[in-house]
């Protein structure tokens, strides 16, 4: 049974927050009682889950209408944390990349992940008429390069040339998942304010 709220000032509701953040922060920091890491688990998904209505069904399985939190088994608690990643980050374009609205890490954090979950593997054939059709005639001629020795001479004109590639290339990946990693600074534990 929870207690009714007590009543305080607004100076005293600013107050009683900065404690109780201190408090977290603290219970987060402790490096004598480190949190279970199936509880830090949680708590991410918890911070990124909460207040974005396209993952409430994943909040709902972690706290219940009454507040009170469950911690999934592991092999659970790793799907709805796939599954947030999965809904949360994805591939921006090079051309609508802009240091403006994102900082360049926010980009790179799809590039990481995909590298950290073997994503190249999950790539479908890229040698496809679709793709190759995306592509200038030079890049063409250094692409059929890898395959002549194979397939003989490839056609002189670029139409023509995109036509010899298709199906020619089944473990061609243009594009493998990574990006340059952050600029380092050394780790510190933050100072409260």
């Amino acid at each position: 049974m929870t207690e009714p709220p007590i009543k305080l000032t607004r100076r005293g509701q600013e107050m009683l927050a900065k404690i109780r953040t201190r408090a977290l922060h603290d219970a987060l920091r402790d490096q004598e009682k480190q949190p279970a890491m199936d509880a830090v688990l949680t708590a991410l998904l918890i911070r990124a889950t909460a207040g974005c209505a396209l993952k409430t069904d994943v909040l709902a399985r972690l706290v219940d209408r009454e507040g009170d939190i469950t911690i999934p088994p592991a092999d659970q608690l790793v799907r709805l944390a796939c599954e947030v990643l999965a809904r949360d980050v994805h591939i921006t374009p090079e051309h609508r990349q802009n240091t403006v609205t994102y900082s360049q890490d926010h980009y790179a954090r799809a590039e990481w992940i995909g590298a950290l979950m073997d994503a190249d593997y999950s790539m479908p054939r890229l040698d496809t008429a679709e793709i190759l059709g995306e592509m200038s005639g030079d890049q063409l001629r250094i692409l059929s390069a890898l395959v002549a020795t194979r397939h003989g001479k490839p056609p002189a004109k670029v139409g023509e040339l995109r036509e010899w590639l298709v199906g020619k290339l089944p473990d061609w990946q243009p594009v493998p998942f990574h990006a340059p990693g952050p600029v380092r600074t050394p780790f510190r534990v933050m100072e409260e304010a």
